[in-house]
């Protein structure tokens, strides 16, 4: 049985006294915007009412200048040219043909791919949504102060741009939904070209949605000038007509409950067409939406290797009643300060500095749809920094929800199961940490009453509870494949809140294991050394502070922080010019015998904390599904391996880990991971990443391998 880790936050307050939930409104009660209908008629028809009542916008339609745009017209010559060279043709006929052709194509895609935006289609559907979402959800709930701040900002007239972490197919509506109900403009929603559907597509369009290919380029190798160039061209005309946008800045929805990295393609035609004198300034808008209970269910299949099952008319129809026939608990909406794109341009590009410290950034994933050729290094990064840095900011600001605390307690704290009187205990400890922390909760109320409320939400598939012999009530998490994959997502949440805690944790763990003291020491530039080196490891999974922060920086507050909880106990060293006792008193130590031995700040490591071993532990599947990633390329030849191969071929051995014992998280299987830390040895140099026909194919460098491995089996604990 786990036990409670007494004592892990500095706050006295207890959790319930030093909570001060949020005033905020249920977007789905008409009370909340004080339509209080008068007589039978209005009571009756209340919904409709209010639906009416909205304000119209002004919402142009952009078509036909997109098509007689100059880049379009150019892409669209420039492909008919390339086909004609490619095949030869030279004759007037044929040529006039290539870009007839070429041009109908672009006519297509801009038909399917752009807005048809409508004042009447958001009213109608925020009747339907008004009438139905209370069946699915006990509330929508949202700041006030926030409604407040967006009406605000609305009055700069500048175009706003919103950017919510995407976690569910219910953010577009949550958002939408969100706007429409308090009277604000609703913008443009970039959305996959996977659910441009049979008329649920339709409807998505008079929504706002404009749909988007997941993957633009249909050759490998080979840019689709048309298409790029018709996506850049349509959101320019629309930022120049004054809409409004919304998009995803981690592209597709998270699979594992936390954020992804961000993709910048879209972000980078604001920045461009900033830089450009297109747009004098905007708006960024970072929002975060949170489920106790997502309606898709979990995405278990993708995690284990199962190919994504592809959006029907008969398969949203299914499952539209499957959702009307359960209930997902609340849902909290967080809009979080609107910062202008001309000042956080101006601030990056005046700290470059920053970059040539000890600050993490992986490679961007694009910087403009046209192509990064095209583009200058320094926007690249501009863009990849300004995207970061939403991403962190949106990872921050996100509630945690019931079943997040509920799930994240059970895996890391009481794996084995606890009494509800222990797990109410640590409930009541971790509000305290996250509230001290300044993080927000999206529950409030008698810890108890919270997680019996989350257990029956959840369901037994997930937690289950008996009474023991003594009449306690006895909760433990199922822990057996695929279910504790489920619940990890919900437990995924919270990480962002702890990762640097984790990764000092992790750190002091690993370099004090072999030690039989039981208080080792360590120095601190030592501890920081070995903590970047996580940190890089970790880039693709985690962002760990904001752009314009030092890593370094942070990683010292937190060893203070350490300090703080007794988990490290600073020393003092005396003074001394030579080497003697380094390595007696350093284990991290490294020093030649012929340097002048200077002693830097030490710390005692209390390796029996139980809140040390919390925070060491919070991490562990990741790192172990990277160090068997990494272990596995040691397995393989020199012949080029595809990567779905290769994933497939890793699950396969982790699952056989899991089954032996070896492996004792079964969360460590995920192809997120895996192919996260491919990411990661592909940047290394380790397995290199080569794209032919629309298939991603590694090349393992062997002599890179060992190096590889060991650096990262170092903190697989």
């Amino acid at each position: 049985m786990g036990l409670p880790v007494r004592g892990w936050c500095l706050c006295e307050k207890s959790a319930q006294s030093s909570e001060r939930p949020l005033p905020g409104i249920n977007i789905l009660s008409l009370e909340a915007f004080n339509k209080q209908p008068k007589g039978f008629i209005a009571g009756a028809f209340a919904t409709i009412l209010h639906c009416a009542s909205f304000p119209s916008h002004n919402f142009p339609y952009i078509y036909n200048s997109v098509i007689q745009d100059v880049a379009v017209q150019d892409a669209i010559r420039q492909t008919a040219d390339e086909m004609a060279t490619e095949l030869g043709i030279t004759d007037q006929r044929g040529l006039q043909m290539l870009y007839t052709n070429n041009k109908n194509r672009a006519v297509k895609i801009l038909t399917r791919m752009h807005s048809k935006l409508s004042n009447m289609v958001l009213r109608i559907v925020t009747w339907v949504l008004n009438k139905t979402l209370p069946n699915l959800y006990t509330s929508m709930t949202i700041p006030v102060h926030q409604i407040e701040m967006l009406r605000e900002a609305s009055k700069k007239g500048l175009p706003i741009i919103y950017l919510p972490l995407h976690r569910s197919h219910i953010d577009y509506i949550a958002v939408t939904l969100t706007l429409c109900q308090s009277g604000l403009r609703s913008p443009l929603v970039a959305a996959g070209a996977n659910l441009n559907i049979p008329f649920f597509g339709r409807v998505l369009q008079g929504l706002g949605a404009f749909f988007i290919k997941r993957r633009i380029d249909p050759v490998s190798g080979k840019k689709d000038k048309i298409y790029r160039a018709l996506l850049h061209t349509y959101m320019t005309h629309c930022i120049e007509a004054g809409h409004h946008f919304e998009f995803f800045i981690e592209g597709g929805r998270t699979r594992s409950g936390k954020p992804c990295m961000p993709k910048g393609g879209l972000l980078s035609v604001f920045v461009d067409a900033y830089l450009s004198g297109v747009l004098e300034d905007a708006l960024l808008v970072p929002v975060s939406v949170n489920y106790e209970k997502i309606v898709e269910g979990s995405f278990v299949r993708e995690l284990t290797g199962e190919p994504k099952k592809p959006e029907t008319f008969v398969g949203a129809i299914k499952g539209i009643w499957k959702a009307l026939t359960d209930k997902y608990g609340m849902v909290r909406i967080d809009f979080n300060q609107p910062f202008s794109l001309h000042e956080l341009v101006r601030s990056f590009q005046g700290n470059k500095n920053l970059q040539n410290g000890r600050s993490l950034h992986v490679v961007p994933s694009s910087a403009s749809l046209y192509g990064t050729d095209h583009v200058a290094e320094d926007q690249r990064t501009l863009v990849d920094s300004i995207a970061r840095h939403i991403i962190y900011d949106c990872a921050h600001s996100t509630a945690v929800m019931s079943t997040n605390a509920l799930a994240f307690l059970l895996l890391h704290i009481h794996r084995s199961g606890a009494t509800l009187g222990d797990l109410t205990f640590s409930l009541d400890l971790l509000r305290q940490e996250l509230v001290c922390a300044g993080k927000d909760l999206g529950f409030c109320g008698d810890s108890k009453d919270v997680l019996e409320y989350a257990i029956d939400l959840l369901g037994p598939g997930l937690v289950q509870k008996e009474k023991t012999a003594q009449g306690d009530v006895f909760v433990k998490p199922v822990t057996i494949l695929p279910n504790v994959i489920e619940l990890s997502y919900y437990a995924n949440a919270v990480l962002p809140h702890f990762a640097l805690e984790s990764v000092v944790g992790l750190t002091l763990v690993t370099f004090t294991k072999n030690s039989i003291d039981d208080t080792p020491y360590v120095s601190a530039d030592k501890l920081i050394d070995a903590c970047l080196e996580l940190c890089e490891i970790l880039q693709y999974e985690f962002i760990f502070t904001k752009t314009c922060q030092n890593i370094s920086d942070a990683l010292y507050d937190t060893i203070d922080y350490f300090a703080a909880l007794d988990i490290l106990v600073r020393l003092e060293m005396p003074h001394s010019n030579s080497t003697k006792g380094a390595d007696q008193y350093d284990v991290m130590g490294d020093y030649e015998d012929d340097e002048t031995y200077v002693p830097p700040q030490r710390y005692g490591v209390s390796k029996k904390s139980p809140k040390l071993i919390l925070f060491s532990n919070m991490m562990q599947s990741i790192v172990d599904s990277y160090a068997i990633t990494v272990s596995h390329m040691k397995t393989l030849g020199e012949e080029p391996i595809e990567e779905n191969t290769l994933v497939k071929n890793i699950l396969a051995t982790t699952n056989s880990m899991i089954n032996e014992g070896v492996i004792t998280k079964g969360e460590t299987l995920s192809t997120d991971q895996i192919r996260n830390c491919l990411k990661l040895l592909d940047k290394w140099g380790v397995a290199k990443a080569t794209p032919i026909d629309n298939r991603k194919v590694y090349s393992i460098e062997p002599k890179k391998v060992e190096e590889a491995v060991e650096k990262i089996s170092r903190f697989a604990v």
